[in-house]
């Protein structure tokens, strides 16, 4: 592994801003429910909102990612999956997905606009750069070292390539967030449990 530090990863980041989110919107709902307390200021309720609309599409990319490439590639490499069927990596790669699928299909149903589409990019760039200025810092005796594969700026074409696959897909992710809180809003639920369950299927994985 390059990188021992699991807070750079990817993962890592959009757990955290996923808790930031829930936090934030768990003391709008406490301030609303006690008596005497003032509401939050306008720019808490944005703030809190662009953090979901932020996070719920990353916990999608980050379990897609592991699927469809970074498990593909160690298969392929040295086939030794042990350390992502761990459990506590499996929980790391799919709960994420879960918790925000479950947070816009039952429990507080936090809508996701497209007009704030471009927060989203925002975020996957803001990564991106932290993760090229902190390749020569890794491990400077080896030189640049990439957090991910296909992240290595020495690819050429191929690191741009990855990157705009990356931004399709998250942008995708984001629109299907956007259109399930128009859609589920008047729909039983069954139609809420399909959306979970459809979506979890395309980007969980657990074993070869």
């Amino acid at each position: 592994m390059v990188v021992e530090l699991a807070g750079v990863f990817l993962t890592s980041w959009s757990w955290n801003l996923l808790g930031l989110s829930f936090a934030m919107s768990g003391y709008i709902a406490y301030t609303a429910a006690s008596e005497g307390m003032d509401p939050p200021s306008p720019w808490f309720l944005r703030i809190a909102l662009l953090m979901y609309e932020t996070a719920a599409p990353q916990t999608l990319l980050v379990s897609a990612v592991v699927r469809y490439a970074i498990w593909p590639r160690v298969l392929a490499g040295t086939g030794d999956t042990k350390d992502l069927r761990h459990p506590r990596t499996l929980l790391w790669h799919n709960a994420n997905s879960a918790i925000a699928l479950l947070e816009a299909a039952f429990l507080g149903g936090l809508p996701v606009l497209m007009s704030h589409v471009a927060i989203a990019p925002m975020f996957g760039i803001a990564y991106i750069l932290f993760s090229w200025v902190m390749a020569p810092y890794w491990r400077p005796d080896c030189g640049p070292q990439f957090i991910y594969f296909f992240m290595d700026t020495t690819l050429g074409k191929g690191n741009a390539i990855a990157i705009m696959i990356l931004l399709m897909v998250l942008m995708v992710f984001y629109g299907l967030f956007a259109i399930a809180s128009t859609l589920l809003a008047g729909s039983g639920i069954l139609a809420h449990a399909f959306f979970v369950f459809a979506l979890c299927a395309l980007v969980f994985r657990f074993n070869d």
